[in-house]
């Protein structure tokens, strides 16, 4: 059984399959009720009350609160009765992956054979106003290949390790890093507990994806081998490999492969639903594995 889980096998893929129904169906909770945008908001509100002093304390502190609500949340399904805990737990769950909300996303960039780089803007940090057409592309690429660590695998596998707090927690931890876990500028120290957490919460994941990107070509491996862009980039290296690509973020990194294409961007979205169905597989699997060892304990 997975720890800290309070429920049972069959509760725990009741909560695996609603939360990826509720996916499917709706995409993105609204943000009114969604815990990620709570999470932010956390951070925001330190982020603005302590401008000017972005010191390592300060961000430290920020990271911290969030992450302490983020426990708070899913101690709220210990106080509710069945089935509202149930649907409670359903719920956190399916605010923690995102799925098909990149799919809208990456579609959305494109429109009659022409890449848009204000929609591009929207999934990405850099600045797409002075990208031309073939960094659009890498960046869309870019952009899928890490949501499928951060907004796919990383939360599943956690959950199939911790239970519903595992995912939601690593959650809390992402939107951390990505508001303020930058290596420069003001961020530098207010975000680095953030960006380190955030490192070693995908150092597992960042690497097993790899092997599910291996699947389907093993040049994935290789390119993840042959790649170093940061710590955690290897899946942007595989899929730059899987889909054979040059992928690009000026003055950042370079892999080499051929210039791509708006058709490489429907590719990369092909591998996504399939990578996203192996991650699933695996995570019955752990869950599976964990539920038969606490058995047999």
């Amino acid at each position: 059984m997975p720890i800290f889980s309070i429920f049972n096998l069959n509760e725990l893929l009741l909560i695996l399959f609603g939360a990826l129904i509720l996916d499917l169906l709706f995409a993105e909770p609204p943000e009114v009720a969604h815990p990620s945008v709570w999470f932010g908001r956390v951070v925001g509100f330190f982020d603005s009350k302590w401008e000017g002093k972005m010191n390592f304390v300060v961000g430290s502190v920020a990271t911290l609160v969030t992450i302490l609500f983020s426990f708070l949340l899913v101690w709220l399904v210990t106080l509710l009765d069945y089935p509202f805990n149930l649907l409670w737990a359903t719920y956190l769950l399916y605010s923690s992956v995102s799925i098909k909300s990149m799919v809208v996303h990456a579609k959305m960039t494109y429109k009659g054979g022409v890449v848009d780089a204000k929609e591009v803007q929207m999934i990405v940090s850099r600045n797409t106003a002075q990208l031309n057409e073939h960094q659009l592309i890498s960046a869309v690429i870019e952009s899928i290949a890490e949501n499928f660590v951060d907004g796919v695998l990383a939360p599943l596998f956690y959950f199939s390790l911790f239970g519903v707090s595992g995912a939601v927690v690593y959650r809390a931890i992402n939107v951390c890093d990505a508001m303020i876990g930058y290596r420069d500028g003001k961020y530098e120290y207010f975000g680095k507990i953030a960006a380190r957490l955030d490192d070693l919460a995908n150092f597992i994941p960042a690497r097993l994806s790899v092997l599910l990107f291996s699947v389907f070509n093993i040049r994935a491996m290789k390119y993840a081998l042959k790649y170093k862009i940061k710590l955690n980039g290897h899946p942007i290296a595989a899929m730059a490999g899987l889909l054979d690509v040059k992928i690009e973020k000026p003055g950042k990194y370079l892999i080499e492969g051929k210039e791509g294409k708006i058709e490489d961007i429907e590719r990369c979205i092909k591998y996504y639903w399939m990578l996203c169905g192996l991650t699933i597989l695996l995570t019955l699997f752990l869950i599976a594995f964990s539920v038969s060892i606490s058995v047999s304990g």
